[in-house]
Protein backbone atom coordinates (compact mmCIF):
# COMPACT_ATOMS: atom_id res chain seq x y z
CA UNK A 1 0.00 0.00 0.00
CA UNK A 2 1.66 3.05 1.21
CA UNK A 3 5.12 1.18 1.03
CA UNK A 4 4.88 0.98 -2.72
CA UNK A 5 4.25 4.76 -3.25
CA UNK A 6 7.40 7.01 -4.57
CA UNK A 7 8.59 9.45 -2.89
CA UNK A 8 7.10 12.15 -5.71
CA UNK A 9 3.59 10.51 -4.78
CA UNK A 10 4.24 10.97 -1.16
CA UNK A 11 5.37 14.67 -1.25
CA UNK A 12 2.46 15.79 -3.75
CA UNK A 13 -0.49 13.63 -1.06
CA UNK A 14 1.51 15.79 2.11
CA UNK A 15 1.23 18.92 0.04
CA UNK A 16 -2.70 18.00 -1.02
CA UNK A 17 -3.52 17.39 2.81
CA UNK A 18 -1.86 20.24 3.90
CA UNK A 19 -3.69 22.13 1.43
CA UNK A 20 -6.78 20.42 2.19
CA UNK A 21 -6.17 21.60 5.71
CA UNK A 22 -6.08 25.13 5.53
CA UNK A 23 -9.03 25.48 3.32
CA UNK A 24 -10.77 23.92 6.01
CA UNK A 25 -9.82 26.40 8.40
CA UNK A 26 -10.37 29.15 5.66
CA UNK A 27 -13.55 28.21 5.49
CA UNK A 28 -14.38 27.27 9.46
CA UNK A 29 -12.89 30.47 10.06
CA UNK A 30 -15.63 32.41 7.93
CA UNK A 31 -18.85 30.20 9.17
CA UNK A 32 -18.21 30.50 12.90
CA UNK A 33 -19.93 33.78 14.66
CA UNK A 34 -17.40 36.31 16.29
CA UNK A 35 -20.33 36.30 19.12
CA UNK A 36 -20.42 33.32 21.16
CA UNK A 37 -22.46 34.75 23.48
CA UNK A 38 -25.43 32.63 24.30
CA UNK A 39 -28.18 35.47 23.41
CA UNK A 40 -26.65 36.67 20.11
CA UNK A 41 -29.76 37.25 18.31
CA UNK A 42 -31.23 41.05 19.41
CA UNK A 43 -33.44 40.93 16.48
CA UNK A 44 -37.55 40.83 17.00
CA UNK A 45 -39.51 38.54 15.27
CA UNK A 46 -42.81 39.79 14.42
CA UNK A 47 -44.78 37.34 16.87
CA UNK A 48 -42.34 38.88 20.01
CA UNK A 49 -43.62 41.84 21.49
CA UNK A 50 -41.20 44.54 23.64
CA UNK A 51 -41.93 43.22 26.85
CA UNK A 52 -40.54 40.00 25.57
CA UNK A 53 -37.32 41.88 24.62
CA UNK A 54 -36.71 43.29 28.00
CA UNK A 55 -33.91 41.16 28.63
CA UNK A 56 -32.23 43.78 26.24
CA UNK A 57 -32.97 46.88 28.65
CA UNK A 58 -33.42 45.53 32.17
CA UNK A 59 -31.29 43.14 34.35
CA UNK A 60 -32.08 39.84 34.23
CA UNK A 61 -31.72 36.15 35.85
CA UNK A 62 -31.07 33.50 33.97
CA UNK A 63 -33.95 30.82 35.61
CA UNK A 64 -33.21 28.38 33.05
CA UNK A 65 -30.09 26.90 30.70
CA UNK A 66 -30.48 27.40 26.74
CA UNK A 67 -33.14 24.59 25.77
CA UNK A 68 -33.74 23.56 22.11
CA UNK A 69 -37.40 24.44 20.95
CA UNK A 70 -39.53 21.35 20.55
CA UNK A 71 -41.24 20.36 17.52
CA UNK A 72 -44.30 21.54 19.38
CA UNK A 73 -43.16 24.54 20.46
CA UNK A 74 -41.98 25.77 17.09
CA UNK A 75 -45.26 24.79 15.35
CA UNK A 76 -47.24 26.47 17.66
CA UNK A 77 -44.97 29.56 18.25
CA UNK A 78 -45.58 29.01 22.16
CA UNK A 79 -43.17 30.50 23.61
CA UNK A 80 -42.83 33.18 20.16
CA UNK A 81 -39.08 32.78 20.22
CA UNK A 82 -39.17 29.18 19.24
CA UNK A 83 -41.03 30.37 16.12
CA UNK A 84 -37.82 32.25 14.83
CA UNK A 85 -35.20 30.43 17.09
CA UNK A 86 -34.23 26.72 17.52
CA UNK A 87 -33.13 27.43 21.22
CA UNK A 88 -34.98 29.01 23.99
CA UNK A 89 -33.77 30.27 27.43
CA UNK A 90 -35.88 31.02 30.61
CA UNK A 91 -35.01 34.75 31.77
CA UNK A 92 -36.60 36.56 34.63
CA UNK A 93 -36.29 40.92 33.51
CA UNK A 94 -36.49 42.81 37.16
CA UNK A 95 -39.01 44.69 36.20
CA UNK A 96 -41.43 43.13 33.37
CA UNK A 97 -41.12 39.56 34.64
CA UNK A 98 -40.33 35.58 33.18
CA UNK A 99 -39.72 35.92 29.59
CA UNK A 100 -37.91 33.77 27.21
CA UNK A 101 -35.31 35.11 24.84
CA UNK A 102 -33.24 33.43 22.08
CA UNK A 103 -29.69 31.82 22.29
CA UNK A 104 -27.28 30.31 19.99
CA UNK A 105 -25.61 27.37 21.81
CA UNK A 106 -26.91 24.92 24.03
CA UNK A 107 -24.04 23.63 26.66
CA UNK A 108 -24.89 19.99 27.38
CA UNK A 109 -26.04 19.71 24.14
CA UNK A 110 -22.21 20.81 22.83
CA UNK A 111 -20.68 18.57 25.09
CA UNK A 112 -22.89 15.40 23.96
CA UNK A 113 -21.47 16.19 20.24
CA UNK A 114 -18.39 17.12 21.61
CA UNK A 115 -18.19 13.46 23.68
CA UNK A 116 -19.54 11.14 20.79
CA UNK A 117 -17.21 13.26 18.40
CA UNK A 118 -13.94 12.09 20.63
CA UNK A 119 -15.81 8.06 20.69
CA UNK A 120 -15.90 7.83 16.81
CA UNK A 121 -12.27 9.30 16.25
CA UNK A 122 -11.05 6.91 19.25
CA UNK A 123 -12.84 4.23 17.63
CA UNK A 124 -11.45 4.98 14.32
CA UNK A 125 -7.92 5.63 15.97
CA UNK A 126 -8.32 1.84 17.10
CA UNK A 127 -9.49 0.29 14.13
CA UNK A 128 -6.79 1.64 12.02
CA UNK A 129 -4.74 1.23 14.65
CA UNK A 130 -5.37 -2.62 14.54
CA UNK A 131 -5.05 -3.02 10.25
CA UNK A 132 -2.04 -1.19 10.98
CA UNK A 133 -0.73 -4.00 12.96
CA UNK A 134 -2.13 -6.68 10.85
CA UNK A 135 -0.82 -5.33 7.50
CA UNK A 136 2.65 -4.84 9.77
CA UNK A 137 2.63 -8.72 10.80
CA UNK A 138 1.47 -9.44 6.77
CA UNK A 139 4.85 -7.91 5.77
CA UNK A 140 6.78 -9.01 8.43
CA UNK A 141 5.52 -12.88 7.83
CA UNK A 142 6.23 -11.93 3.52
CA UNK A 143 10.34 -10.80 4.59
CA UNK A 144 10.68 -14.13 7.01
CA UNK A 145 9.32 -16.51 3.65
CA UNK A 146 11.48 -14.20 1.03
CA UNK A 147 14.60 -14.65 3.72
CA UNK A 148 13.65 -18.31 4.54
CA UNK A 149 13.17 -19.07 0.47
CA UNK A 150 16.97 -17.00 -0.18
CA UNK A 151 18.51 -19.42 2.44
CA UNK A 152 16.74 -23.02 1.02
CA UNK A 153 18.04 -21.87 -2.41
CA UNK A 154 21.75 -20.88 -1.50
CA UNK A 155 22.32 -24.07 0.69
Amino acid sequence: MIESCSKKRMVIAIACLIGLSILVLIVENELTPNDTRPHTHTTAHPNVTQQEMCWMREDVEELEDCQPCTEFEIKSATPAVCASARYRQKVKCMKTGEVFRKCDRVVWLEERHFWTFEAVMATIGFVAGLATMARQKILDHRVVQRIQRQVAAGV
